[in-house]
């Protein structure tokens, strides 16, 4: 996930059916610590990392995944912990959608503004995204992708089994770490668990794909679809996805789908 920022606000929408975003964006290392008030509601789904909220006066943890919420006109405090990092797609919603954000029960300022991911939201995610990033922009889908996310934040009933949130969190980590090698152990023990006991619950969904496996399949997928829906130079889609070295970059992709960068490119690029 590479940074971006998706201004909608001057889009126009067809239909109405559910709150119109203005901005979304993404942000995969996040170190900056945010001391404001705003005039939008904004709603910051934490996906990896940890950090604090400060708000009238009480200091809360942040722990992935988690949701932040931030309203008009009140002044909060908040970001990774000192030397840390974090990884947060934002969704911002005009100030004037408050009220309606706030009947709909998804925006409920009057709890602690630190709300815990109660549902798996990883293809919600992935579906934002997509659209997110697609050549011809469709507010309206995105204003629906928005909307299932926030709602699938919830789960379906209210609780999400250990085993399930600790895959979601290794997920997050092998798409944060797409080049070079990656350290199984320290994934595991950011879970809070031995390696085999993460390996079985790994197992559980994932079948006989490894982690290097299903890391290799995330950055296939990125490495298309920065392919054929930018025309980004191959080293610049290099550097995105965290890869310091080119040429390193297109050994592996060509590895992975049998041909070169740029050879995929011409055969399936979307771009004039």
């Amino acid at each position: 996930m590479d940074i971006r920022s998706v201004h909608l606000a001057p889009y126009q929408r067809r239909f109405a059916m559910v709150p119109h975003v203005e901005t979304l964006g993404f942000v995969p290392h996040k170190r900056e610590i945010v001391r404001r008030s705003f005039d939008t509601c904004n709603l910051s789904f934490i996906l990896a990392g940890k950090g604090f909220y400060e708000y009238a006066g009480k200091a809360l943890d942040v722990n992935a995944p988690c949701v932040l919420l931030q309203w008009p006109g009140a002044p909060m405090r908040y970001g990774p912990a000192e030397t840390d990092e974090w990884a947060e797609l934002y969704l911002i919603y005009p100030g004037d959608h408050f009220k309606m954000l706030r009947t709909s029960g998804v925006f409920d300022c009057g709890n602690p503004p630190v709300r815990e991911i109660a549902g798996d939201i990883s293809a919600a995610v992935s579906q934002l995204e997509g659209l997110s990033a697609a050549k011809q922009i469709n507010a309206d889908l995105i204003d629906m992708a928005c909307w299932n996310l926030i709602v699938s934040s919830f789960g379906s009933d209210g609780a999400v089994p250990q085993e399930r949130r600790i895959l979601f969190k290794c997920r997050e980590y092998l798409r944060r770490n797409l080049a070079g090698s990656f350290n199984a152990a320290a994934m595991a023990g950011g879970a809070g668990m031995s390696l085999s006991s993460l390996r079985r619950y790994w197992a559980k969904e994932h079948g006989p794909q490894t982690f290097g496996e299903y890391r290799d399949m995330l950055l296939l997928q990125d490495s298309c679809r920065l392919l054929v829906e930018t025309a980004l130079p191959v080293k610049e889609i290099a550097g995105r996805l965290g890869f310091s070295d080119a040429y390193y970059f297109s050994r592996r992709f060509h590895q992975l789908s049998g041909c070169t960068p740029t050879t995929y490119r011409r055969a399936h690029a979307v771009l004039p």
